[in-house]
């Protein structure tokens, strides 16, 4: 495989060049945010693209025709294409347990299926193999008439605040439930503002806790909310002492739901690193954030394997009170693994189409 990296101001503008120098098969291998300047300061963020594409050999072997009719001595005889794709789930950071129960899953799947699996078609069996492992959440509940109590946490740029005020808007304009908001970031004074701002605009009743102490009475003038959303400083999950704080605050609070919440564009390592953090909170659910700024979830998703937290929400941009809808595995999956930059073929004959 022939690889290349490509920097841009955006996405998209990278995912050009990628197809202008390299064709429409070209694979998207990684991508990550990068600020240029002096050891990253005061220089503009780009993005930075590593893609590849098979040599022609390689594309050439790849294209056989009925499930089993070719194979490799390598790998246990899988197809060469699936071969790669197991290439291409390490490269986007799936650790290689899981990487190859993916793989073997897959190939079970697709022996299984009546008509076979056309060339680039392993792609639809993968997902759908994923798809079967993840793990949703559904939506908070917010009954009618009882109050529920429903804090979010997470490490520093996430997106927890912009989050809240999404939610605050679904369940106050939508679901026509009595919303208040509630923050213990006091940390950041642009948090507590940013926050008092959406309140103010969705005329919400606010309160702020600096300590335990005043958890109690902050939660008592908000009885009349069907739903308190609490934001949360963000914190390291490498910082036990702050961790515990943390918990102190929650212990007051007393949530019904605590939702853990996620960048997509994090790494394996990040996110396995934030799960172990967290986990001191006994999270009931995770948000994933800035789907529309990765075009691959794989790493994510193989990082949750495993995990016993199911995903209750994704969100897809900047944009209150839109950008934010319930998680599906067919949603997740359509950004397993940008193998194509332009499209991904139809899905195949007997299997639940998640392109």
């Amino acid at each position: 495989m022939h690889i290349r990296t490509f920097r841009a101001a955006s996405l998209q503008e990278a995912l050009e060049d990628i197809r202008r120098q390299m064709g429409d098969g070209a694979s998207v291998l990684h991508t990550r945010q990068v600020r240029e300047g002096w050891m990253g300061w005061l220089g503009k963020t780009s993005v930075e693209v590593t893609a590849g594409i098979r040599d022609e050999q390689d594309v050439g072997r790849n294209r056989f025709g009925e499930i089993g009719s070719e194979f490799t001595a390598s790998r246990r005889g899988y197809p060469l294409e699936l071969q790669d794709l197991r290439e291409l789930l390490a490269l986007a950071g799936v650790e290689d347990p899981i990487a190859d129960r993916w793989i073997e899953a897959t190939y079970a799947l697709g022996v299984a299926l009546p008509t076979g699996v056309e060339p680039g078609q392993w792609i639809e069996v993968i997902r759908e193999t994923v798809a079967r492992g993840i793990r949703i959440a559904g939506p908070i509940q917010c009954p009618a008439g009882e109050r529920r109590i429903v804090a979010l946490v997470g490490p520093t740029g996430v997106g927890k605040t912009t989050t809240i005020a999404k939610l605050a808007a679904g369940f106050r304009l939508e679901a026509r439930r009595r919303v208040a908001l509630l923050t213990i970031d006091t940390f950041r004074i642009a948090a507590v503002q940013q926050l008092r701002a959406y309140a103010e605009i969705m005329d919400l009743p606010m309160e702020v806790v600096q300590n335990p102490e005043e958890m109690g009475g902050a939660l008592e003038r908000l009885g009349e909310a069907d739903l308190v959303l609490v934001d949360t400083a963000g914190r390291s999950p490498r910082s036990d002492s702050r961790i515990e704080q943390l918990h102190g605050m929650l212990l007051a609070a007393r949530p019904d739901e605590t939702h853990l919440v996620l960048s997509a564009t994090s790494s394996r390592e990040a996110t396995q690193s934030i799960l172990d953090g967290f986990s001191a909170v006994r999270p009931t659910a995770a948000i994933l954030t800035k789907l529309d700024e990765t075009p691959q979830l794989a790493g994510m998703l193989g990082a949750l394997e495993g995990r016993a937290l199911p995903l209750s929400y994704v969100t897809t941009g900047q944009q209150v009170p839109d950008d934010i809808e319930v998680a599906d595995a067919e949603t997740l999956v359509r950004n397993l693994l940008a193998t194509h930059i332009l499209t991904i073929p139809m899905g195949i004959s007997g299997c639940r189409h998640v392109a």
